[in-house]
This record gives C-alpha cells, structure tokens and sequence, in this order.
C-alpha cells in the first residue's frame, strides 16, 4: 500500500480500525436468538515477530513521536519518562498482541491525541468498507441509549425491501453484536464521551457495506420490540460516485444526496470529502443556487481530503477568507479559501454529530467562526489533527500527527470538536414516527430565517 497520498487528512477513514479491533468478513450465516448466542471471542494477533522485531519497531515509534509529534511539549506529559516505563514493560512481552494492543500503542495514547496509532499488518491493510466496498444495505445507524438504532433508511435499498424503518434496532449483523466488538476494542484517544459513542457502534456500521452480490443476515428489533431477522444482499451503492484514490487501493465511493424539500428548501448530503464527489457536490451547489437556504448534512461523514473541503467550502463564501490555521511543531500557518465568481448566497445550516470527523469538522467549525453556517446537531468528536503516515518494518505502518487545526477565530477543534450553535440529538421514539429531529429542527430554524 502506498501511504504518501494518505498523508492529506483521510485519516478519519484511515484510523477507523485504529483500535485495534479487527474487523470480521461479512459471511451468510444462522444466528442463534440473541438471548442464547454465544459471543465471538476476541480476534487475536497473529504472532509473527522475533523479540528484537518487537524492540525495533518500538524504538522507531518512539523517537519517530520524539521528533516528529506537532506539539513538542507533548501536552505538559514527560514522553521520555513514558518510553521508559512501556519500554520496561515490553521486556516481558512474549508475543505480538500484547506488544500491540498493551504495550505500542498504549504508549502512544497516553498523550490522548487522535490520528496516533501503530498498526500491524493485519491491519495495515485492511480498507474501510465504508469507503471502499461497491455494495450497501441501504441502512444506517447510531448509538442511542446504548444499542444500535437505525437512523436511515435508503429508499429502495435491501433494508427498505425488507421492511426496516428508522427506530428499529439491530442486534446483530452476521451474528456479530455491539458486545462482539466491544471485547476486542481498546479505548483510543481522544477520551472523550462523543468518540465513546462513535466508535461503540462503528464496526458493526461498517458491516453495512459490502460486496455487491453477497449476503449477511441482519437481526433486529420492529416498532414493538419484537425480534425479527432478515437475509439482505449487498447492492449496489445507491447514488454513489467512486474513484482512484491511489493504484494500490479499490475506488472510493462515497453517496450524494440533493433535493429540494417541500419547502424550496436545499438538502445536500455527501458521505465523505472525496475528490469522487467533489464535482457532483459542485454541480449540486450550483444546481441549488436559487433556493434561499441550504442544509448541508454531514452526519455520519469521517472526513476525507483538504482540497475537498476547501473547494466545497469556497462555494460557499466566495471571498479569500482565512479557512484553517494549523499549529505545525516551529510555526503556525494559516491555510486561504479561493475566491470564486458566483458563490451560493442563501442561508446555510450544516447537520453534524459524534461521526462527523477530521475534515468534517474542519469544514463545519470553519464556516461557523466565519459567520457563514449554523450548525445543528450534537457535538463531534474532535477528532481533528493532520497526520503522516510512514511505514514500519514488517508491513506495519504508524500514524501520528504533525499538525494541529484550529478555526479562523483560534478555536482548537481536537478533542473539542464543534459545538452545534442548536444542540438536537436524535430520539428512537420520534424515528419510529418518521420524524428526524435534527433535520426538523434545521428546517424550522430557516423557517424563521427566510419567513417559509
């Protein structure tokens, strides 16, 4: 895999597996019922490393951070007295998944930053389903009040076919279940309850994608409660634009969603900030030009790449405007909008939650110090630093970051996130009722705006 492309902030699809949690293949299967299935034990790393492998590659993440890291104060913590006391503990280390999972990158987030994480190479190289598979269920879902609730429907879709609606909760896919995931899962930084939540219920989202043609079997809860299952079949991604994103990787896809609401309102939905999409959300845009407002929905999105985000971001406010600043280790560098011809001009609201990432929040917590977007929803997950990624000897790769972002108005976006200026979280009850209550409350925000 060739990692130098990587290196412009797709991280937040990047590090989707960065804790350490490998990620089963979709295969049919018979679930039992859920109050008797006996659960996966934990996936174990393969050993493969000789005990001075194992120092090597320690010793190269350590000074390689040592160097390297964007913030040379480490955050006030004593990274040399970290290596030493993980240095000590590896010496007794015996095979590699101790050394990853309880040694290397323990280390690693004890300075509590994201986009930090050594992979080995079964992780190396596995890929995003998300990002990268060519078939969907047509469903998505978020974490409410601990279980997994669908949140959309596609229409169409397999999951549409089958008769699922948005409330309805899943229990398993393929006979995995949050609490499958939850026992190979190590908390990664940034150790805050927003990223808890995302990455609770981010494996089993990414069963939802797969290849097209191939089937899994999807348990659920109906309206009443009631267990129901269904053998759905991967299709093709309905409203998808993919391309090469490098030669040693499949084509990225990501969904564009716009319409015109019953209210001449715009909606425009895009699930990544891939130059795949960049056109079509142009073109979308431009299409929309005439509507007195726009919500941009960017719930779910992970992040994707800077040219992306600026050109979106551009349309958006016309004017050369100061759209980032990163803080690199020596200096602080600001990073410009361009100026474009015919810009959108109506009212824009953005929709994020604690799966927006990385450029997601970039592209939101920008517009919103600039003035020029409302942003609604519940607050993402701060998982904003720009990261580097260099190989490391037997396949494995490291990921760290070398700058930090911050928005026009000097707001730190790592950890922090972006603050919704309308805070909403979605409701399992009202979903049932064909209700998003996010989306509502940014339609009856434009409402007052634009007198509609």
């Amino acid at each position: 895999m060739s990692h130098a492309v990587l290196r412009t902030s797709l991280c937040g699809i990047v590090l989707a597996i960065a804790a350490c949690s490998p990620r089963p293949a979709p295969a049919v299967s018979t679930p039992t019922p859920a109050s008797t299935r006996t659960p996966h034990p934990p996936l174990v790393i393969p050993t493969r490393l000789t005990a001075i492998e194992r120092k090597a590659i320690f010793d190269t993440v350590w000074q390689t951070v040592n160097d390297e890291y964007y913030d040379p104060t480490f955050g006030g913590r004593d990274w040399q007295a970290i290596g030493d006391e993980y240095r000590q503990k590896l010496a007794s280390v015996q095979d590699d998944d101790t050394f990853w999972r309880q040694v290397l990158n323990p280390m690693l987030w004890e300075l509590g930053a994201s986009h930090l994480a050594a992979l080995p190479p079964e992780l190396a190289n596995q890929v995003d389903p998300m990002t990268f598979a060519t078939g969907s269920l047509g469903i998505d879902v978020r974490l409410l009040d601990g279980e997994a609730v669908v949140t959309q429907v596609v229409k169409g879709s397999a999951a549409d076919q089958a008769g699922l609606w948005p409330g309805f909760v899943i229990t398993s896919v393929d006979g995995w279940t949050l609490e499958d995931f939850a026992a190979s899962a190590i908390p990664s930084p940034p150790y805050n309850e927003r990223h808890e939540r995302a990455s609770a219920v981010q494996e089993l989202r990414a069963l939802l994608y797969g290849e097209t043609g191939s089937e899994v079997v999807v348990e659920y809860l109906d309206a009443n409660d009631e267990p129901q299952r269904a053998s759905l079949q991967y299709a093709p991604r309905t409203g998808s634009a993919c391309a090469e994103f490098d030669p040693s990787l499949p084509p990225a896809c990501a969904e564009i969603e716009a319409k015109r609401l019953a209210d001449g309102i715009g909606y425009l939905r895009f699930s990544g900030f891939l130059n795949a999409v960049l056109d079509g959300v142009l073109q979308a845009i431009d299409d929309l030009g005439d509507t007195p407002a726009l919500i941009i929905d960017l719930r779910g999105n992970p992040g994707g790449l800077y040219f992306v985000r600026v050109a979106i971001a551009s349309q958006l406010v016309g004017t050369r405007e100061v759209f980032i600043r990163y803080q690199y280790r020596d200096h602080l560098e600001a990073a410009f909008l361009d100026s474009v011809a015919d810009p959108y001009q109506g009212e824009v609201v953005i929709l994020v939650d604690e799966l927006s990432a990385s450029s997601s929040e970039e592209f939101s917590g920008s517009l919103q110090a600039l003035g020029r977007a409302t942003i609604i929803g519940s607050q993402t997950p701060g998982m904003c630093l720009t990261a580097n990624i260099v190989p490391l000897p037997n396949g494995a790769i490291l990921v760290y970051p070398f700058s930090q972002s911050q928005t026009p108005d000097g707001r730190v976006l790592e950890d922090n996130g972006v603050m919704p200026d309308i805070s909403v979280t979605l409701d399992r009850a009202q979903l049932l009722q064909g209700v998003d209550s996010q989306l509502e409350a940014a339609l009856d925000y434009l409402a007052g705006k634009t007198g509609r």
